[in-house]
């Protein structure tokens, strides 16, 4: 059950039998109109293994659009992504273009303008060319994890979203729907919450001082926050204190994942706990 205005995993819940039903229900609509002032929820089947795939479209309003590459966002806790991908590690080719062209479909038939997100979920049980996938949504908006998508394509995704909402066409941007981008090596970006981690794996949000606050830095790594030492943090808002993201020439995955969690040791956070 999701809620139809929802967003950060509330309002949603997992049904794993009839009995639970009426009770899931009623959370999920009384979540949902606390979060979004709207009780609406509805249902869909669930993938028990699952890939969070994502392709990132760009559309001009006349019906040209061109899609730059996709996301994997299968690392999530509560429903809430924590490591985002460019390219998806992994992806058999075929799959991987039967997902564009899926998302691409909807976007021409809409001629979609200005960026805009579309989320699948790929079963993964036994991953293959051929594997079933489900649309989940469309996020018609600037995503939290689009600065992968600009390290491994070369695109200023804010800088083009600005341009088109001032009527640019994709010519006037640099984007060309018949010559596809293809990605330069990997990405990685992972999230730096203010929260407490247990033992369990369950998290509760933190807060307090910024007594130090040096962000890893060098060839390939880009830190996106609000962060510095002294800042005072807010439970007003999302316990995000910073995105760092790392990008790789390597077609070697492998070589992007040491990167990016040679830079996550090399921060140094002091006056909270983070994750």
């Amino acid at each position: 059950i999701k809620a139809i205005h929802g967003g950060g995993g509330r309002g949603m819940r997992i049904v794993a039998s009839l009995e639970e039903l009426d009770d899931d229900y009623e959370r999920c609509q009384s979540e949902a109109r606390l979060a979004f002032g709207n009780g609406d929820v509805y249902v869909e089947q669930r993938i028990t293994r699952a890939r969070h795939i994502e392709i990132q479209i760009v559309g001009d309003g006349s019906g040209d659009v061109i899609a730059l590459g996709e996301r994997e966002c299968s690392l999530q806790r509560r429903h809430q992504k924590l490591v985002e991908i460019a390219p998806a590690p992994f992806l058999p080719e075929a799959l991987r273009q039967r997902l564009t062209a899926s998302a691409l479909e909807m976007a021409k038939a809409i001629k979609y303008v200005s960026l805009g997100t579309f989320e699948f979920l790929v079963d993964a049980e036994n991953l293959s060319d051929e594997s079933p996938f489900a649309f989940i949504e469309a996020n018609a908006r600037l995503q939290v994890e689009h600065t992968v998508t600009e390290e491994v394509m070369g695109v200023d995704l804010v800088q083009t979203q600005i341009l088109i909402a001032a009527g640019a066409a994709l010519a006037d941007v640099g984007l060309d729907s018949d010559k596809p981008l293809n990605p330069r090596g990997f990405a990685i970006q992972t999230r730096i919450n203010m929260e407490v981690m247990k033992a369990d794996g369950t998290t509760k949000p933190t807060g307090g001082v910024l007594t130090t606050f040096e962000p890893s830095s060098g060839p390939g790594i880009r830190v996106d926050t609000f962060g510095y030492a002294g800042y005072q943090t807010s439970p007003s808002y999302d316990s995000l204190l910073a995105k760092q993201i790392v990008h790789s020439h390597s077609a070697d995955f492998s070589v992007a994942l040491a990167k990016a969690y040679r830079a996550l040791c090399e921060f140094r956070i002091d006056g909270l706990q983070t994750n």
